[in-house]
């Protein structure tokens, strides 16, 4: 029983290290990057962002802040994607994106509605097939100028993993110790 419990602190050791790993620009390899277009509302301090179609409510207390994003249908896939998490970077147009192409990590709190009145490349960013994230303003300029409006972006899925919910982001784990060597206790989150 006591070695199966130094396996389990060994096996969760692992998997903190390589999560603390995924957080780390330049060492996770969240796989093939992906095309999109990039969008801001909400206003300078994401108010207008709270609530959405995710039903997270008030994204501060929930631990959201700003780090959110509305999902285009094509991304949103009838609320399947609430919660999942993007690393996104402005991408080809030097005249708006930051230099070095810094990378944001967003969590999909909310649907982006298409505009069938206006075409996708004029104004209805959101209409399918178009994928679309319409980023809180505060999360848009950490990676373009404002006066851009919109911006050709590169994006990608990642899975971020915490001892807390902190950040909530997709899915969480809480490691509970029970006793010394009694015995140990995952709980997983969704």
């Amino acid at each position: 029983m006591a070695m199966g419990g130094v396996l389990g602190i060994v096996w969760l050791m692992a998997l903190w290290v390589s999560a603390v790993n995924a957080r780390i620009p330049g060492v996770y390899d969240g796989g093939a990057w992906e095309t999109a277009h990039a969008t801001f509302y909400g206003g300078a301090d994401a108010s207008g962002t709270m609530g959405g179609a995710c039903g997270y409510g008030n994204l501060y207390s929930q631990g959201y802040g700003v780090n959110t994003a509305a999902l285009s249908t094509a991304l949103f896939n009838n609320g399947l994607s609430c919660g999942a998490c993007f690393e996104i970077k402005c991408a080809d147009d030097p005249r708006w994106c930051h230099p070095g192409s810094p990378s944001i990590f967003v969590t999909a709190t909310n649907f982006c509605p298409p505009n069938y009145a206006l075409p996708s490349d004029n104004g209805g960013w959101c209409n399918p097939p178009r994928p679309h994230f319409d980023l809180a303003m505060p999360m848009f300029l950490k990676i373009a100028e404002y006066r851009a409006g919109i911006v050709p972006v590169a994006f990608r899925r990642y899975i971020f993993l915490t001892i807390s919910s902190v950040f909530p982001c997709f899915f969480f784990f809480l490691i509970n110790l029970v006793g010394f060597g009694s015995g140990l206790e995952i709980s997983w989150g969704v």
